[in-house]
């Protein structure tokens, strides 16, 4: 083997070296790097190769981290893994699903992560509204209006009109509430429905037409606004007809939230999430012991 072989065959290592840990660190399942080689930083600071490891390194020592509030990754909706870098916001930590998602959530405003967040890890604006109570007043809860005031919220009114828009069964009166061309999204007791579209063609519409006068009773709802996003949210109940039994129609809880965002002046819906589940009734002739199954949760929107 000749010296030009051999000096050939000793450059390639080195550049071998410093583009593992790069390639090794993209999303999509691939392994996560072990961590620095020789070759990045074993005494070649004055390399390109060295000073990036360096600065990775830096990075990687500052970024927290504490345990991750939100289970699913707010930029993929992958499932959070521990391994991920992690990033704190407004007095928590979000995790991510994979090296290269906190990169994009660093370029996101905050109204932006909250939306995120409020779509993808409700459980992190939760805990971001415990983060921010103030320490010397424990029972401190965010201010809301009253109810006059409640009412007159532009947000509040969009989502109180979903509810009445879909009592009329009024598909028109629904399309003005959403994003348009595939912008807005809907989950369905934590799954995905996809496109408001979707969803209102292959899932609302027919069930409301075989519910005719459907109304939910809302029982509690508020309002928070992260500059021009809002999350409105209603908890309440209603009923569904049993043909079974049509003088004891079932009655089912249910959770609404929405994230209305502005669209050119226009607040609209950008997500929402429906969760509701029959209400449990209590049996007095059951049995108590464990063997004793619960009643079963509603599966779908109205029904």
């Amino acid at each position: 083997m000749n010296r030009s072989t051999v000096l050939f065959a000793s450059t390639s290592l080195l550049i071998a070296g410093a583009l593992a840990p790069a390639a090794l660190g993209q999303c999509g399942g691939m392994p996560k790097p072990a961590g620095p080689s020789s070759a990045t930083t074993g005494g070649q600071s004055g390399h390109g190769g060295a000073s990036a490891a360096t600065a990775a390194l830096s990075a990687s020592a500052t970024t927290s981290r504490r345990q991750p509030v939100n289970k699913m990754c707010p930029i993929k909706g992958g499932e959070v893994d521990a391994e991920s870098p992690t990033r704190p916001f407004k007095g928590v930590t979000i995790g991510f699903c994979c090296p290269g998602c906190e990169g994009k959530w660093d370029k996101k405003t905050d109204d932006e992560k909250m939306a995120l967040l409020a779509k993808n890890a409700p459980e992190a604006v939760t805990a971001i509204d415990a983060a921010v109570k103030p320490a010397a007043q424990p029972d401190f809860k965010p201010v809301q209006p009253d109810a006059a005031a409640l009412a007159a919220t532009p947000t509040v009114k969009v989502a109180r009109g979903y509810l009445e828009a879909c009592a009329k069964a009024d598909a028109a009166a629904l399309d003005a509430l959403f994003l348009d061309k595939g912008r807005a999204t809907v989950s369905e007791n934590a799954g995905d429905e996809g496109t408001w579209e979707t969803y209102r063609d292959h899932h609302l519409l027919p069930e409301l037409k075989e519910m005719p006068g459907f109304v939910m009773t809302v029982t509690k709802e508020d309002v928070q606004t992260f500059g021009t996003t809002s999350i409105v949210r209603q908890i309440g109940s209603f009923t569904v007809p049993d043909p079974n039994h049509p003088d004891a129609p079932r009655k089912y809880l249910a959770a609404i939230t929405y994230v209305v965002v502005d669209d050119g002046g226009t607040p609209r819906i950008a997500h929402l999430h429906w969760s509701s589940r029959a209400e449990k009734k209590i049996d007095p002739a059951a049995p108590t012991t464990p063997e004793a199954k619960p009643g079963t949760g509603a599966s779908h929107e109205h029904k």
